[in-house]
């Protein structure tokens, strides 16, 4: 947490803002009487959101360095056993890592997704469940695209380069 309340925030700076991903700061105003000092940010799909200071440097986080996406290549990488645990706790527990937005916690829903796609032969997961993927896949990629200056179609793409590539290369060593 200490991380976020260092953030300069200041204006042009570009963030991510937990689930609802990247945003840039468009204005910053200080506190005048009873209204706090606060933030402007302009969010990549669009929305505007004005974020009293306090609560952005609570929510808003830099981008993440090649440190952090060589952790998310790893954890794409990584081939977990299926989880038994019941689909109530797997949706709550995909919810709680989107809602946080760490990149780390959203390349997890991905890796699952992309690794039970690859599992099933039909389309048996819940619909909320693939809702959760998708955004989560999403939002991974638009930072990925971000952090290294690609769009964001070259950024999914290496994603699932990571997952598919690795696991069919471990499933074929197994065999």
């Amino acid at each position: 947490r200490s991380a976020r309340s260092s953030l300069r925030l200041a204006a042009g700076d570009v963030v991510v803002y937990a689930s609802h991903g990247i945003g840039q700061i468009e204005s910053t105003h200080a506190a005048e009487g009873r209204q706090p000092a606060r933030i402007v940010l302009a969010l990549d799909s669009g929305l505007r959101v004005t974020l009293p200071l306090r609560r952005a440097r609570e929510a808003l986080r830099r981008l993440s360095g090649e440190q952090e996406l060589e952790a998310v290549r790893l954890t794409l990488r990584a081939d977990v056993a299926t989880s038994v645990e019941p689909w109530a706790r797997r949706h709550r527990v995909a919810q709680e890592k989107l809602t946080a937005g760490e990149i780390g916690g959203l390349a997890e829903i991905v890796r699952d997704g992309l690794q039970r796609e690859q599992r099933l032969t039909t389309t048996s997961t819940k619909p909320i469940a693939n809702e959760l993927f998708r955004q989560a896949r999403k939002l991974l990629a638009a930072e990925i695209a971000a952090c290294r200056g690609i769009e964001p179609e070259v950024a999914d793409a290496w994603i699932v380069h990571q997952v598919v590539a690795d696991h069919a290369l471990s499933g074929r060593a197994r065999a």
